[in-house]
């Protein structure tokens, strides 16, 4: 093996737990719930989509997401990335995340990782942190999305 390619695997390691030891503790951090349900997305065709979230007891929500970047190619050529803020809006307050997600324009197949915002979020999830997984697919090639959400929210005191 390249001393280059063993010198980029080790600092890999390195800073793996280098973040791992920025995790706060579950210790630390004492309202931390799970977060699972249904969304279904329209898009707007302007940059944004709307929808619902459903089956997320707390979570129940309208949604816009404003993308913030274009779609970007990635070494698989019908895979692309891209970047948006989502609000969920429930009758306790605004959860705001950013958002790095996928999008595979052959199968209609993606996915997004959203990390909460704790000082753009209101009411309940006010200094709220955590990440939400979002996978899904689209079957009419990007008018409407359906898909399945889950993580962490961990509440403030």
């Amino acid at each position: 093996m390249k001393p280059q390619i063993r010198l980029a695997k080790f600092a890999l390691v390195i800073l793996t737990m280098g973040l791992f030891s920025l995790t706060p503790s579950a210790s630390a951090v004492s309202d931390c719930q799970k977060a699972h349900g249904t969304l279904s997305v329209v898009n707007n065709g302007n940059g944004t989509t709307s929808g619902t979230i459903t089956q997320a007891g707390r979570l129940n929500a309208t949604t816009q997401a404003v993308f913030t970047s274009s779609f970007t190619p990635t070494p698989e050529p019908s895979t692309f990335s891209f970047t948006d803020d989502l609000t969920l809006t429930t009758v306790n307050g605004a959860l705001r995340t950013h958002n790095v997600g996928i999008f595979n324009v052959a199968t209609g197949v993606f996915s997004a990782i959203n990390r909460i915002d704790p000082n753009a979020s209101t009411g309940d999830f006010a200094g709220a942190t955590g990440v939400l997984y979002i996978n899904g697919r689209t079957a009419d090639g990007g008018a409407t999305f359906q898909a399945e959400i889950s993580g962490e929210i961990c509440f403030a005191n």
